[in-house]
């Protein structure tokens, strides 16, 4: 059994024998939105996503196969405002490259995110953060990561339908969200040690995830006496997408993957299990992977690591 399928199995084992508890979510009103894989929610929260395994889509005619194990930590500073911290470990194997096999840590990414809309009625969240990525920091030499780093303004939305008329029934579960960041890089045009000098470009990011909440239809809509593993999913797909911001960058090539897959939620965890699709040339042509345990830190240590580090209130529209 390879390492992905024994991920699978595990992970398939948690849901059948896990409690569950209470709601730590990103809420507005009715709404729910959850912790998703490949974009980030719009929600400020106590959370720990640890372990995230992924395994990229490949490409056919190559035996190289890489696997990448992240974490990121989320933290509160006020209800509202907080930051999170993210990184991982890239184990890239290529037997048949005269370069060999590679590893190392990636570049960690720091972010500050304030949500400034919160609307219950129309159960609508939208949150403005920075994201910094440290260059230099992880295996430049040996995978090729960034010396100089990058910074990305990035918006975060969520809208859930369930403000659709009763009789639109079965689509109020449906909710979106979303994702859309300028890429800036710290130094465009780094000289390696040899002199050779490269190019940077701008990068528009954008992500958006549809979902269907069944938690939200057997409470908002109607209980259809389904069993309660199947009432605490949360079938989704998302779609991410990188593009170089200029059209003179022809060397760099935009790349997207639709990551059909489904959350479970467990209460105070969420687990979920994605196919990477990709949908350009450059994303791979072979099926990839992700899947992830994460923590809802203010129902697991509400006392402690899960409330925020001071009193008070970000301001909201």
């Amino acid at each position: 059994m390879t390492f992905p399928t024994r991920l699978i199995a595990a992970l398939a084992c948690a849901l059948l024998v896990a409690p569950l508890s209470g709601q730590a979510h990103g809420i507005a009103g009715d709404r729910v939105f959850p912790a998703t894989l490949t974009i980030d929610d719009p929600a400020v929260g106590d959370e720990l996503s640890l372990p995230t395994f992924a395994l990229p889509p490949g490409q056919t005619g190559t035996a190289a196969n890489e696997y990448d194990y992240g974490f990121e930590w989320d933290k509160t500073i006020i209800k509202g405002f907080g930051f999170a911290v993210n990184s991982g470990f890239t184990n890239l194997r290529q037997p048949a490259s005269a370069d060999g096999n590679k590893y190392g840590w990636n570049d960690p990414v720091v972010t500050l995110k304030y949500t400034f809309l919160v609307n219950g009625r129309h159960e609508a969240m939208a949150s403005f953060g920075v994201q910094k990525e440290i260059g230099g920091v992880g295996a430049v030499n040996s995978l090729g990561e960034d010396a100089s780093g990058w910074t990305q303004p990035t918006l975060y939305f969520g809208k859930g339908f369930g403000d659709l008329p009763a009789s639109a029934g079965l689509l109020r579960p449906f909710a979106i969200t979303g994702e859309v960041g300028y890429q800036w890089a710290d130094e465009p045009h780094p000289t390696a040690a040899d002199g050779t000098v490269s190019i940077n470009p701008d990068i528009w990011n954008i992500g958006l995830s549809l979902q269907y909440n069944m938690q939200y239809l057997r409470a908002q809509v109607k209980d259809y006496g389904l069993p309660e593993f199947v009432n605490n999913v949360i079938p989704l797909v998302e779609f991410a997408y990188s593009t170089p911001a200029s059209a003179s960058h022809t060397g760099t090539t935009s790349g997207g993957t639709l990551a059909p897959g489904f959350l479970y939620e467990g209460g105070s965890y969420q687990i979920g299990i994605e196919a990477l699709v990709p949908t350009t040339h450059s994303a791979g042509n072979e099926l990839g992977m992700i899947a992830q345990l994460h923590f809802f830190l203010d129902d697991v240590f509400p006392n402690s690591l899960g409330k925020p580090l001071f009193d008070g209130e970000a301001p909201r529209l």
